[in-house]
């Protein structure tokens, strides 16, 4: 008993914005969360935009070379870094480490942009240096999830939104840029994305390192089910128009649409946000290409194009949002765990991408058996990720990716994870609404209303009157007594 109260004390250390009476976040909103992320998801627009990258005389060929050889990049970085995952503990902990991999990308961009694809025909120097390219995004990537697993849930989803439209308004403005000047934009930003992420985390609360007298499972019905959802979105592309281009300008357009309907659900939900809300959308709009794709000819194929982005944008974000709940509450190291999230997607979206174009090259695109085929194929995948996600008991949990003990198998509940099983009770117990609850939580840990405002996005009034009728709910008057509440609830 004695091991396990120490285990579950040093499993509660370092989430220090998760505890009660820890140290508080700054009451403001960091703008740097949201720009950092939104110039590392137009890094990675841009770079797949042949009009901008390198121009619109690009050679197919070589755009195409580049484009796998970025994949591979990915690929593998994604592979070594999940192995090296335990030898490298927290990811922010190696500056040097991220600023030499975010230069290479930086490098790398500028000599794809500026001489590789527009003025050499090499497919082995483009493949090599593309996918060298990619491995500073595929530690940016891992570091922003790293820096989105120690927000609140509210924060996560809202900052989140922003971030896809501040790509979106930083992709157009390097559309609007003379040669050689947006190609010098693109590749600067994965560098001001890095020293984004870093004053970011110098705000956050420190992530939890691993215990070393644990194992972390990993969550394979989640990595299922992204698999399934990169192989859909892949094949599905199958049926634009022969565009290079057009499918990455509808995921950034896509990316910036899904941003202002997220913030629009934010602002009017008066329910907590969480993957339920976002699972509910996904799924019609993703069916709704599917059932599109036989009759994707001419111009209409643009439009179905666009709605497949939009699916799995939010699908997207929904995993990442499930991801970052794991970390946050369950003190998962998040390293291993959001290089595995990228490399299930990514390599089944790569072979739909292969898929697609093989379909396009051998004019079988146009067959509408194959249409027909490939719309029910995608409706039946679709179907085993819902099944697979009805499966889980809570789609809030952990989804079997907790720590447990390595000898016995035992979980030893982090104290993140004990407060809010904590609020979940009294939430019962006094019948409060989602919301209700998520306040008092905040209370109980001592934050003004000030720093809920900020973290909720909620005005000065809502808050007031919230914690009004939490208190009277719970027959309460003050922070001491609700601490004192949760403090005493089993």
């Amino acid at each position: 008993m004695a091991g396990e109260k120490e285990s579950a004390q040093q499993g509660g250390r370092g989430r220090s914005g998760a505890l009660l009476g820890a140290p508080l976040e700054p009451a403001a909103s960091i703008p740097l969360r949201f720009l950092g992320m939104g110039l590392f998801i137009a890094w990675l627009s841009c770079t797949h935009i042949s009009l901008i990258f390198p121009g619109p005389d690009a050679d197919l060929a070589m755009r195409n070379n580049f484009d796998l050889g970025m994949r591979l990049g990915d690929l593998t970085t994604f592979v070594v870094l999940a192995l090296a995952a335990r030898r490298l503990g927290v990811l922010s902990d190696h500056p040097r480490l991220l600023w030499l991999a975010v230069g290479l990308c930086t490098a790398g961009s500028l000599a794809e942009g500026l001489w590789i694809l527009p003025a050499t025909s090499s497919q082995p120097l483009n493949l090599a240096v593309s996918a060298l390219t990619a491995v500073g995004g595929a530690f940016l990537f891992c570091l922003w999830g790293q820096i989105y697993s120690c927000m609140g849930k509210t924060q996560a989803i809202t900052y989140g939104a922003l971030s896809c439209v501040a790509a979106l308004a930083a992709s157009a403005l390097v559309y609007t840029m003379r040669e050689p000047f947006a190609i010098v934009a693109t590749s600067a930003f994965p560098l001001l994305s890095l020293g984004c992420a870093l004053a970011s985390v110098r705000q956050l609360p420190p992530e939890h390192p691993a215990d070393a007298r644990q194992r972390y499972p990993l969550p394979w019905k989640l990595f299922a089910i992204m698999a399934l959802g990169g192989l859909i979105s892949g094949v599905s592309g199958s049926f634009m128009p022969t565009v290079a281009y057009m499918g990455s300008i509808h995921r950034i357009t896509a990316t910036g649409l899904f941003g202002v309907l997220t913030l629009g659900l934010v602002a009017v939900s008066r329910k907590r946000q969480d993957a339920r809300m976002l699972a509910v959308i996904t799924v019609p709009i993703a069916l709704a290409s599917l059932l599109l794709i036989p009759f994707a000819e001419g111009w209409f194929a643009y439009a179905v194009s666009f709605l497949a982005k939009l699916a799995f944008i939010f699908f997207t974000f929904l995993m990442l949002l499930i991801m970052t709940r794991i970390v946050h509450r369950f003190s998962v190291p998040s390293l291993r765990l959001f290089a595995l999230t990228r490399f299930f997607t990514e390599l089944p979206l790569l072979a739909g991408v292969l898929t697609q174009r093989w379909l396009m090259g051998s004019g079988l695109v146009s067959d509408m058996t194959v249409r027909v085929a490939m719309c029910l194929g995608g409706i039946v995948l679709l179907l085993i990720c819902i099944l697979i996600w009805k499966s889980e008991k809570s789609v809030n949990d952990d989804w079997g990716a907790a720590g447990v003990t390595i000898e016995g198998s035992v979980h030893t509940p982090t104290e993140a994870e004990r407060i809010e099983r904590r609020a979940d009770e009294l939430g019962r117990r006094f019948d409060l609404t989602r919301r209700e609850q998520e306040i008092m939580l905040l209370v109980a840990q001592g934050k003004t209303r000030a720093q809920i405002e900020a973290e909720l996005f909620l005005s000065e009034n809502t808050v007031k009157t919230r914690i009004r009728h939490g208190y009277a709910k719970m027959g309460i008057h003050s922070k001491e007594e609700a601490r004192a509440l949760f403090d005493e609830t089993s």
